[in-house]
């Protein structure tokens, strides 16, 4: 079984989700982004709308659960936040949301501090999990920020920490963080996510997509399992890593 662990259901064709059901995936957790310019909270809500209210609906056609994550994406802060943040609550009484994000820092900026505070402080408040992105520019600086606020906010249990890489893996291993594995042309390839799990072990990683409108591959967990394989890797590590850390992570909530 596969969990893919951060995508974007919202910006892929239906038949993408037929392929992934057909490779062994059973359930995805789909996050807020940046879809659009969040000029004002309407635009984010309607954004969140989709993820919440339709979005299980189109891709339970090819019988893959969607699991929702929430939030003011970095790139995407509209200038009354505050409004998108109040209504939290409700997207959160849903059963099949199951986490803030994702939330963090693209760029280390007094109003992207702020919101990813905010939000932070909100999810400790009510033991959410959240979900953190990490940026492709500056990615150490900004992730060294990103974790000093964690730190500060949070407890570091319910922290996914996405996007990982070889220039923050260091910074990231010895927190009690779930670690993410982001497996995209742009990112980590196959090959160099067996190697990370080689040197760094299967314990503290669940793998995702992130599949988008950027350069993605919706397949590429399927890769990377049938790569683990032939590479002779345990099956109990495989597991791991595909499916178990993520069911640990987000325990009771993810019913599958």
């Amino acid at each position: 079984m596969i969990i893919d662990a951060h995508l974007h259901a919202d910006t892929r064709p239906v038949e993408n989700f037929m392929d992934m059901k057909m490779a062994g995936v059973e359930a995805i957790i789909s996050c807020a982004h940046d879809p659009l310019e969040m000029r004002k909270s309407n635009v984010t809500i309607e954004h969140l709308n989709r993820i919440v209210y339709s979005e299980p609906k189109r891709v339970s056609k090819h019988n893959i659960k969607l699991f929702a994550a929430v939030g003011v994406h970095p790139r995407a802060i509209p200038e009354d936040y505050e409004n998108v943040i109040a209504k939290l609550p409700d997207y959160m009484a849903e059963d099949h949301v199951i986490a803030v994000g994702e939330i963090g820092l693209d760029e280390v900026t007094d109003i992207q501090k702020e919101v990813f505070i905010k939000q932070l402080q909100y999810a400790d408040e009510n033991n959410y999990n959240v979900i953190v992105h990490t940026p492709r520019t500056n990615k150490a600086e900004v992730t060294k920020s990103t974790i000093e606020v964690l730190d500060e906010y949070i407890d570091p249990r319910n922290v996914q920490l996405d996007h990982i890489d070889y220039s923050i893996v260091d910074m990231a291993i010895d927190k009690d963080y779930t670690l993410g594995i982001t497996v995209q042309p742009q990112k980590m390839s196959v090959e160099g996510t067996v190697a990370m799990l080689d040197e760094y072990g299967f314990d503290k990683f669940v793998v995702d997509t992130d599949i988008s409108s950027a350069p993605s591959n919706h397949m590429a967990l399927a890769q990377l399992k049938h790569k683990l394989i032939q590479d002779g890797y345990k099956k109990q590590d495989i597991n791991k890593v595909l499916y178990e850390n993520v069911m640990k992570f987000h325990g009771d909530n993810l019913k599958i």
